[in-house]
């Protein structure tokens, strides 16, 4: 999923992202441990284990 990330925010350099490490913090860990890699924003996940162009255009247009 990084690699199409990365490739998503050259064409639209508006968007920025954070990586985040789950395993130092154990809500992430209970809420997304089977579901990683997963894609949010804010509290809305995107995406989880496949990078989803489709699903992150559509939240990045309501937010």
């Amino acid at each position: 999923m990084r690699k199409a990330l990365v490739a998503f925010a050259r064409k639209h350099q508006q968007v920025s992202w954070l990586e985040v490490d789950i395993d130092r913090d154990t809500e992430l860990i209970r809420r997304y441990d089977a579901m990683v890699p997963v894609l949010c924003l804010g509290d809305t996940e995107i995406c989880h284990y496949f990078f989803d162009e489709t699903a992150l255009v559509a939240a990045l247009a309501l937010a």
